[in-house]
């Protein structure tokens, strides 16, 4: 029998609001070997990994984040459908240390469910500035174990791996204590449970709060009673059982709160009051704008000192040397090669590392710093007009890097209505990295920094007429924001080479081959006169439309593949007819370039996560609609550029 034979199995499953900084916690528990899977016939994901602690194997499932076990939403279904199936050894319910209210009232409905409860008062590090907290009080009023900790020090883990491994269920001798009328009902309701997965008196709550889930488990005697006393409450009070036993839950959670908690009586630190006045509205929002200006002028700035430097570099130690070596060993068709190879290779150089390596050190440098989410509080308002929240405006600023995890980073919006307008905006408003290089690289570069500055000014037109338009098509609330804010600190250099790192390397293990083996065909193409067939039909859109040489319709479709191919195939095109760019194209058909390739169909990896996400028919929707725009308003622009 091997040791792992006979080591002790347990199942621990995390549960706890968003935004408690629970996945931070599933990270610090288990360490490497997450495994992420969806849940069946959702594309919600839950993570869970395994991990030996004083001999025994503790499965860890980190749950969907959710505000209560009472509601009817997807997240609350799915968690209390996993708790239902298989609840496992220990719950470990994550609570905000410095926000525990809500944290509470979702405690008290597992255990009253008689599921076996540990608390983890998470961010402890911060709620100590804010609170004096009494956990051994807390543990003596709740009747369960009780953690402090820290999902960023790591302070408390241990501690909380011990009461893991210590666990004794036993049922505990605390009970939330409803009004006259509820408890009534309730004790009239437990003699007829049949539900054996839970505490009787859970069920018995749930029943009359009518929590889908434990509703299907109960027999129809027990659903049409528990339905007569919600009625006849409502009836009686004016007002739903289900608002009466949140706010009793609610009132709780008020007493314990003031009980173990006090406000600390030391001054606030000088990093406190910076952190206040990036949240409050009166200096928040100029404080915002001085980032956003401060970063788009730094973003210029740089990339167009990185992108000279670069080229000057490669001309110094390349030059023609690798053209020249493809025509001494190959004649014309080793020259296509290589001119394809060397002008692959410039593209990528003067792409990547000046424009989308080095927006994803300022992302970066803005995620860790802790700054982002204030600005999301502060763009709450705003977005709202968009049928949307506050927490769009972390995936709409991923977008600016790539689409790709934009599109998946809108799986944190509540509503799919909420997250079709959000990816709709992304792929037509949003340009990501590689366009931001065509617009700066080229249109900024080659027309000026005004005529830059015009397609940023009709992207954000575009992004408030489409989040208008759909959200008066699409009739429904947008749902409230909840955003955890994190202590403003100095960014850490490892984490944002990591943070780059990860989101580049995708350009070079992908875009890069894809952009070597387009730009060799293309030349073997152009070498030999084989694209004349692909020009001259799409000459009407990209000379009589769009005013541009026949020509860029290659540098359109290989940006069909990834967007920073297209600036590429535009330099490898110029350079094949002798030609600089500023003699290929003019200043107002680089406007026109720019402007196109910032609105039109996405590139094919955004198109298959649109896919998977969303389904074909809103996919070919959304890049029916994003071409139809880019031809449509590429072709009014150079209507007025050509009467100017």
């Amino acid at each position: 029998m091997s040791i792992s034979d006979t080591m002790r199995e347990m199942q621990v499953t995390l549960v706890g609001q968003p935004n408690t900084g629970k996945s931070s916690l599933f990270t610090r528990m288990t360490g490497v070997g997450v495994i992420i899977s969806n849940y069946a016939g959702t594309t919600v994901e839950f993570e869970e990994a395994t991990v030996t602690r004083d001999g025994v194997n503790i499965h860890v499932h980190d749950l969907p984040g959710t505000h209560s076990l009472s509601g009817n939403s997807d997240d609350e279904l799915i968690v209390m459908e996993a708790l239902t199936k298989d609840a496992g050894d220990v719950i470990i319910v994550v609570a905000d240390a410095s926000n525990i209210e809500g944290s509470l009232v979702l405690c008290f409905e597992v255990m009253e469910l008689g599921l076996p409860a540990i608390l983890a008062l998470n961010k402890i590090d911060v709620a100590v500035k804010k609170f004096d907290t009494d956990i051994e009080k807390l543990r003596r009023i709740l009747d369960i174990p009780v953690v402090a900790v820290s999902a960023r020090s790591a302070f408390g883990v241990d501690e909380l791996m011990d009461n893991v491994i210590r666990y004794k269920k036993r049922p505990t001798g605390f009970k939330v204590r409803y009004d006259t009328h509820t408890e009534e009902y309730i004790e009239q309701l437990i003699p007829m449970i049949s539900v054996k997965e839970f505490d009787p008196r859970g069920t018995a709550v749930k029943l009359l709060e009518n929590e889908r889930i434990i509703s299907s488990m109960a027999s129809a005697a027990e659903r049409e009673n528990a339905e007569k006393m919600a009625s006849e409450f409502e009836r009686t009070h004016g007002e739903s059982i289900n608002v009466h036993i949140a706010r009793d839950r609610y009132g709780q959670t008020g007493i314990i709160k003031n009980e173990v908690q006090r406000k600390t009586t030391r001054e606030r630190t000088l990093a406190e009051k910076i952190s206040d006045a990036t949240t409050a509205p009166s200096t928040g929002i100029p404080i915002l704008l001085a980032v956003l200006f401060i970063t788009f002028m730094g973003f210029i700035t740089l990339s167009g000192i990185l992108e000279g430097l670069i080229h000057s570099a490669y001309d110094s130690l390349i030059g023609d040397s690798l053209k020249e070596f493809g025509t001494q060993m190959g004649g014309e068709l080793g020259h296509a090669v290589m001119a394809g190879i060397d002008g692959s290779i410039r593209a990528i150089l003067t792409l990547v590392i000046p424009f989308i390596m080095l927006f994803y050190v300022i992302l970066g440098v803005l995620e860790d710093s802790g700054y982002l989410p204030r600005a999301v509080v502060l763009m709450d308002r705003t977005m709202h007009s968009l049928g949307l929240h506050g927490g769009a405006f972390i995936p709409m600023m991923v977008g600016v890097g790539c689409n790709v995890p934009a599109i998946m980073a809108t799986r944190t919006i509540a509503s799919k209505r909420e997250r079709l307008i959000l990816s709709t905006i992304i792929v037509m408003a949003v340009p990501c990295s590689a366009q931001l290089a065509i617009i700066m690289g080229a249109t900024g570069k080659y027309a000026g920094m005004l005529a830059a500055f015009s397609i940023f000014l009709v992207l954000l037109v575009m992004i408030f007429v489409i989040g208008m338009l759909m959200n008066r098509w699409m009739k429904y609330e947008p749902t409230n924001l909840a955003m955890e804010i994190p202590e403003l600190s100095m960014p850490s250099a490892r984490n944002v080479a990591f943070k780059t790192w990860n989101r580049c390397r995708d350009f070079f293990m992908i875009a890069f081959p894809l952009l070597v083996a387009g730009s060799i065909i293309l030349e073997v193409f152009l070498q030999y006169g084989a694209l004349d067939a692909v020009v001259g039909p799409f000459s009407f859109v990209t000379v009589t439309m769009l005013g541009l040489p026949a020509v860029v319709i290659i540098a359109f479709i290989m940006g069909l593949l990834r967007k920073e191919m297209a600036l590429g195939m535009l330099i490898i095109l110029a350079a094949k007819d002798g030609m600089s760019l500023t003699t290929f194209m003019s200043p107002d058909q680089f406007l026109v370039f720019g402007l196109v390739m910032s609105i039109y169909i996405p590139c094919m990896a955004t198109l298959a996560v649109l896919w998977r996400e969303f389904g074909i028919r809103n996919t070919v929707m959304m890049t029916m609609t994003s071409l139809a725009a880019a031809l449509l308003i590429g072709t009014a622009f150079n209507a007025i550029l050509s009467m100017i």
